[in-house]
């Protein structure tokens, strides 16, 4: 039989190997998860990365002249343009909902982007379900792409999925100085003063014009932010 002393020692040798091989894992965790881009998939993951930055900015100017939607939801004008304010009754998307829009869009347009690799008759690629996830910031608009890709030449057989843009638009801080004109105008009324000052600190054009007799139109612009050559907009109405 072992000792106290022998089994104290195995308990540690047994703990001490665990340890090392939790740290390990943890270690090349990253290392494992991380695609390598071969000579054989270069082609296929510059092409993707290219029509991923294509179909986000596409996707995100629109949602910028739809206030938040690529599509007009079910309160806004005849011509399409989203209601944020009826009768001091907001109507403003949530930032979870902009992002999620976006999502939406660049997964299916992606796809339509990529025409089903026809420019790369060479290969035999199978393709997955495109999932997106957007986020949001200050300054930027980060993408995370899932495509699976499984990528067939000759005898060779790789995959590829994960794939990331980022857009520099000034989309989270456009977002950020709408809600509070939006908060403040149902909590004050009309406030032309509120325009001015998000003006002034944001550093945002803002122009508004009548739609008809209880309707105005709202274009906050921000010409630092230029995607396909125009200034980034975002547009929606007030009914008053």
């Amino acid at each position: 039989m072992l000792s106290k002393k022998g089994q104290v020692t195995i308990f540690i040798i047994i703990a001490i190997l665990i340890i090392g091989a939790v740290i390990l894992f943890f270690t090349f965790k990253g290392t494992l998860r991380k695609e390598v881009v071969t000579t054989e998939t270069a082609p296929i993951k510059n092409f993707v990365d290219e029509c991923l930055e294509e179909t986000a900015e596409e996707v995100i100017y629109k949602v910028g002249q739809g206030g938040g939607y690529y599509f007009p939801p079910k309160e806004s004008t005849e011509t399409g343009i989203a209601y944020y304010l009826i009768n001091n009754k907001s109507y403003i998307p949530s930032k979870e909902k902009v992002e999620s829009e976006i999502s939406f869009f660049v997964s299916e347009k992606l796809f339509f982007c990529t025409r089903n690799f026809v420019d790369f008759p060479e290969y035999e690629i199978e393709q997955g379900e495109i999932q997106t996830i957007t986020e949001i910031g200050e300054n930027e608009v980060k993408l995370n792409v899932n495509y699976p890709l499984t990528i067939k030449k000759g005898e060779s057989v790789s995959r590829i999925k994960s794939f990331e843009t980022e857009i520099p638009v000034w989309l989270g801080a456009i977002y950020g100085s709408v809600s509070v004109f939006i908060l403040e105008e149902t909590e004050q009324g009309i406030c032309l003063s509120c325009l001015s000052n998000i003006s002034e600190t944001s550093n945002l054009y803002v122009n508004m014009f009548d739609y008809d007799n209880e309707t105005t139109i709202f274009i906050f612009k921000d010409e630092n932010s230029i995607i396909n050559e125009k200034p980034f907009e975002w547009v929606f109405a007030n009914k008053y």
